[in-house]
């Protein structure tokens, strides 16, 4: 690791250290859980994660989501930040997300897991996702960022388990298990360069999107979201390295916030070529058509 790599990786420690010193009281069970958590964590109207209910996302092509140098490989570190394992990718140019759903250019700022998945489908809850963590352009870092509505994007991937270990997560969970001992903040070089796009699923042209916040403490409703709707795999064995990260509060045996209300929100489920005037047909269409229909029936018969 070169001189300049270290200095990133020692300033980006102090700042999160300095952002969770701030947000020490807070966990994932206890007296610090999420229904204890601060200020707009229980009081906002746009929070996250939610379950996704497929049947209600309403179908529709917002366009494929673009990235800029996710397929180059990236010299990278990882943090246990006490709250989770974050992956920081070293690159002297950003590397981007943008999309005809986004009105601007998003700078990819870090990456990071939640075992169980955060988000669920239809009630089911996967053993893992991966937000990456991405902020607005035209804001001087993601602090600025997360202060303003649509300041943060966040691309959500769920995996699902498998017999097999997942290769790509390998150097990750390697990391991982070298920094589960140590309790607060600690750091470990990924043996081999990681490649972003690798953690996106081969087809990544579907997604779930909704708008909301910031799953940890200060919870900004800032965040646009998109939740892969492909997912990626992890091992039984996998997954039991993550369930044995320490932090303060113990063994994060788990580090998911519960769902929260949608409220009036809509999530769109982005499909190609779809046009959302014949999604589907309403839900009271249907029981006009069967109620008409019995109606005559009965009428026949009488």
């Amino acid at each position: 690791m070169g001189l300049g790599h270290l200095l990133m990786v020692t300033l980006t420690l102090l700042c999160t250290g300095l952002q969770t010193s701030e947000a020490s009281d807070w966990g994932y069970w206890g007296k610090n859980g999420p229904e204890n958590w601060p200020g707009i964590c229980t009081t906002g109207k746009k929070q996250s994660p939610i379950d996704i209910v497929t049947d209600d996302a309403i179908r529709i092509d917002l366009g494929a989501l673009k990235t800029y140098r996710y397929d180059f490989a990236f010299p990278s570190t990882l943090i246990n930040t006490g709250h989770s394992v974050q992956i920081q990718l070293h690159s002297s140019v950003p590397i981007h997300l943008s999309g005809r759903v986004l009105s601007s250019v998003y700078i990819l700022e870090q990456m990071h897991f939640h075992w169980g998945a955060e988000h669920t489908v239809d009630g089911l809850r996967d053993p893992l996702e991966l937000h990456l963590v991405h902020y607005d352009k035209k804001y001087a870092n993601f602090s600025v960022a997360a202060q303003h509505e649509g300041g943060v994007a966040v691309v959500g991937v769920l995996f699902e388990l498998s017999l097999d270990d997942n290769p790509d997560l390998a150097p990750i969970v390697e990391a991982t298990r070298l920094v589960s001992h140590w309790v607060g903040h600690s750091m470990a070089r990924i043996r081999t360069k990681l490649i972003p796009l690798l953690f996106l699923p081969k087809d990544h042209t579907t997604y779930y999107h909704y708008e909301g916040s910031l799953t940890t403490p200060e919870c900004q409703e800032s965040v646009l979201w998109f939740v892969m709707t492909e997912k990626l795999k992890v091992s039984e064995a996998q997954m039991n390295v993550f369930r044995h990260v320490e932090s303060s509060n113990g063994t994060l045996k788990f580090n998911y916030r519960p769902v929260q209300n949608l409220g009036n929100r809509k999530v769109y489920h982005r499909l190609e070529g779809y046009n959302s005037a014949s999604s589907r047909i309403p839900r009271n269409m249907v029981y006009i058509v069967l109620s008409n229909l019995l109606a005559r029936l009965l009428h026949k018969n009488f």
